[in-house]
């Protein structure tokens, strides 16, 4: 019996090296790391990247169909600053365009608002309430500026992507130009997609090359969006 309950951790941890050695090996070999250079631990210590990869694990078998994706693309305004889409696929229906809002609590908004409001419990009937800039509006502007970089007729596609963990209490889209939905919902959402102009292999590719360079950005490209976007969403939830 001693025996017994001095093997069973051994057991125990030895399935967790091998648990997390099968998915780090599944995870370098994905279209995610050879793009982003996130290191496995990173992207599970990291409440953005983790949603972002999230969004590609759910549709990376579109791959085998032909499709691209790109991540976390620093696009340049006309200002000199920058906008950050997270999550890029370029496929034979058009260019998803996924905003990824991994948050939790609960999620209240419409696309008619400047600001939306998470609300977070913290106790027994109390709360915290986080405001944050209508992400409907965001990537927009995020599709508006790609389309300065894309064919005239190809189609984007804006969707807009909360984690599972929250729930939306009040959330009302009206916008026939994006969608609004939880992650879970994604391969549905692509799959309804219907786009008679298809395109080819060969225009997904150029499309991709094109883009790629935006994704491979310098440090500091990233570190002053970051300063800027931090700018930008206190006078956006402050007005």
């Amino acid at each position: 019996m001693l025996y017994f309950f001095v093997f069973l951790p051994t057991v125990i941890i030895i399935g967790f090296i091998v648990y997390y050695a099968i998915n780090i090996y599944k995870y370098n070999k994905t279209s995610y790391r050879a793009i982003t250079n996130n290191s496995y631990f990173d992207v599970m210590n990291d409440k953005g990247k983790l949603g972002e990869y999230e969004i590609y694990r759910s549709l990376k078998d579109y791959e085998k169909e032909g499709c691209r994706f790109l991540f976390n693309v620093y696009l340049p305004k006309t200002n000199g600053k920058t906008v950050e889409l997270d999550v890029l696929m370029i496929s034979p229906v058009g260019v998803f365009v996924f905003e990824s809002k991994n948050y939790s609590g609960w999620i209240f908004g419409n696309d008619n608002q400047k600001n939306w409001t998470q609300v977070l419990p913290t106790g027994i009937g109390e709360s915290h309430k986080d405001h944050f800039y209508n992400p409907v509006w965001q990537n927009r502007t995020h599709c508006c500026i790609l389309k300065q970089y894309l064919p005239q007729d190809i189609v984007i596609h804006s969707v807009v992507l909360f984690s599972d963990r929250c729930t939306f209490k009040n959330v009302t889209v009206n916008a026939n130009d994006v969608v609004v939905a939880h992650h879970c919902e994604v391969q549905e959402i692509v799959n309804s997609v219907v786009e008679l102009n298809l395109l080819s292999k060969n225009e997904i590719e150029q499309i991709y090359d094109k883009l790629y360079p935006f994704s491979q950005v310098l440090e500091e490209v990233k570190q002053h969006h970051l300063e800027d976007a931090s700018l930008f969403n206190i006078n956006k939830t402050q007005k």
